[in-house]
């Protein structure tokens, strides 16, 4: 129903309808006056007044009397009595009275007098843009066009999110924590108090992550280890196995060249056996 509310709103504030009736000065000044769906309701009324005529008007001292029936259909006849000093209008049809919208009967009259703009006298103030505006809203609640659109994406995302996360317990307790902790932290700031404590973690924007801060604990740093030894302290350049191991492949290459001189030897040696 809410939901509903913020729609019709925004849809009051968006702007001037297209005008579709030939009575378009009229047709203006009540997209103008009324809520947008009391203007809708209302727009018919203009165009049936087209299709009527006033057979008659009847000047008395109090009134002026017309008689207004519809176009070929003189059989079917009302009367519309205009106090041209209050500017009143009393329709026999009683529409006015029911619905407080004039009639497609007292449009014909406004039309007959060219009357462009719609009598105070057949406007209820509910029915118009401005009577929201003239409440006190304790809540501090911002007509705007921005805000009330904003209110009504966020009212649907937030049904689209009760769905899913009332399904699991831990997903209900994880979602209800943080939707309190934003509002907590919302209303304190918006009344400049410090913002309260609970288990909750709160911040001005939790969904934004600031670079180059840590998490607030001590860390640990990684200790540096040797790919020879597998110890720690020094790396691969720094150890002293390493040195070991290089002396070593020296001496055995030296060995080898060595070797490489004796090889031939017994080779020969064997030869000669054979």
């Amino acid at each position: 129903m809410r939901f509903k509310e913020f729609n019709a709103d925004y849809e009051s504030t968006r702007g001037v309808p297209v005008m579709q009736t030939c009575i378009e000065l009229l047709e203006r000044y009540a997209a103008k006056l009324y809520t947008h769906e009391i203007f809708l309701f209302f727009r018919p009324f203009l165009s049936r007044a087209g299709s009527m005529r006033v057979l008659n008007i009847d000047n008395t001292d109090d009134c002026i009397k017309y008689i207004v029936c519809k176009h070929g259909r003189p059989d079917f006849m009302w009367t519309v009595d205009f106090c041209q000093e209050e500017m009143i209008f009393i329709c026999t049809c009683l529409r006015m009275e029911s619905f407080e919208i004039p009639c497609k009967h007292i449009v014909k009259v406004l039309v007959d007098r060219d009357i462009c703009e719609i009598s105070r006298s057949l406007v209820l103030d509910r029915w118009t843009k401005k009577i929201k505006s003239a409440l006190n809203d304790p809540s501090g609640f911002t007509r705007d066009a921005v805000v009330i659109s904003r209110q009504s994406a966020l009212v649907e995302f937030s049904k689209q999110l009760a769905v899913v996360a009332t399904k699991v317990p831990e997903r209900y307790e994880e979602t209800h924590d943080l939707i309190m902790g934003l509002y907590s932290s919302y209303k304190a700031a918006d009344e400049g108090t410090n913002q309260p404590q609970s288990g909750v973690a709160k911040s001005s924007n939790p969904y934004v992550h600031q670079s180059g801060v840590g998490s607030g604990q001590p860390s640990r740093k990684k200790r540096q280890h040797c790919s020879v030894c597998q110890m720690e302290g020094h790396k691969k350049t720094t150890c002293p196995w390493q040195k070991d191991i290089d002396n070593n492949v020296i001496e055995d290459e030296a060995n080898g060249s060595d070797d490489g001189d004796v090889y031939p030897e017994l080779t020969a040696e064997l030869d000669s056996d054979n």
